[in-house]
């Protein structure tokens, strides 16, 4: 039912249903999971390999907020309660990749430590978990299996090229989750995700973006009016992004100036439905003067 409504790609974190609060993460009932989902259909799982006890540490020292992530958040809470020096995910590796491989499925490599506000932002600990998320981009491909990489959450703009330069190497899909380029307004987190996925798609020439609504930090779950916004939001984004690679995007651009050309309008419906906000000051009208031979009195 689910494909008949939607046919791209799906996917999903397998942890999130596991975790025990008292006993964290089991890595049988982890695999099991993962095999399972894959059997379905699923097309990609997120997991968090980068976590680590000291990164932990130093974001706790480094930061206001040392952690954002759930998924990432989930997989700090097993290593405490289990006494684990570095992510359960980590450890499997290796089994994941070949149950991913078997089945054609794709590994997100999240980031459990991405920047929880603009004020952080590229850090040393941001820096740090890419390094080691290099590490399991690789070891993927040795295993035969397909790879994307979870990006920045909330950034600076101008630090969006400092992150792309450092992955761009890796020659890996990135999934920014956002950018979020300011928090300072409240309520307009998708307008600010929308301007650093198109700047970052821009630089990256493709990848996979994340739409993010309204209410990503009003203390709610969004309807589904912020959820059509975020959606159109990330369109623009794309859109905008895509021109500078894509030939076939900026047609669909050129497109739209002919059509507003051949009906001397910016309104891009029925010449009877008109415009009622340049009215008799329409500039578009010039062309029509021209033609009857109304626009010269000099002589």
């Amino acid at each position: 039912m689910a494909r008949e409504l939607f046919d791209g790609p799906l996917g999903l974190l397998p942890h999130y249903l596991l975790f025990s609060p008292s006993e964290g993460l089991d890595p049988a009932d982890l695999l099991a999971r993962i095999e399972a989902v894959f059997k379905l259909g699923i097309n990609f799982i997120t997991i968090h390999c980068a976590p680590t006890l000291a990164l932990f540490e130093q974001a706790k020292r480094e930061r206001l907020t040392p952690i954002t992530s759930r998924g990432g958040g989930i997989v700090v809470r097993d290593m405490l309660i289990n006494g684990r020096s570095r992510s359960l995910f980590a450890k499997i590796f290796d089994d994941i990749c070949a149950i991913a491989a078997q089945y054609g499925g794709v590994i997100n490599l999240g980031t459990a430590f991405r920047a929880a506000s603009v004020a952080d932002g590229f850090d040393a600990v941001v820096r740090e978990e890419i390094a080691i998320q290099t590490q399991f981009v690789h070891r993927a491909r040795e295993m035969g299996a397909q790879v994307v990489l979870e990006g920045p959450g909330h950034i600076r703009l101008s630090e969006l090229s400092d992150y792309w330069a450092i992955i761009a190497p890796l020659d890996v899909t990135p999934m920014p989750l956002g950018p979020i380029v300011s928090d300072r307004l409240s309520g307009m987190d998708h307008v600010a995700c929308a301007i650093g996925a198109a700047r970052f798609m821009s630089l990256s020439r493709g990848g996979i973006i994340n739409a993010v609504t309204a209410a990503e930090h009003l203390g709610g779950v969004p309807n589904l009016r912020q959820m059509e916004e975020g959606l159109r939001a990330a369109q623009v984004a794309a859109q905008a992004a895509s021109l500078d690679f894509d030939a076939a995007a900026f047609e669909a651009e050129a497109e739209v100036s002919r059509r507003r050309a051949s009906l001397e309008s910016c309104v891009l419906h029925s010449q009877d439905a008109g415009c009622s906000r340049c009215q008799r000051l329409c500039p578009l009208l010039s062309a029509s003067y021209s033609r009857e031979g109304r626009t010269s009195d000099v002589h």
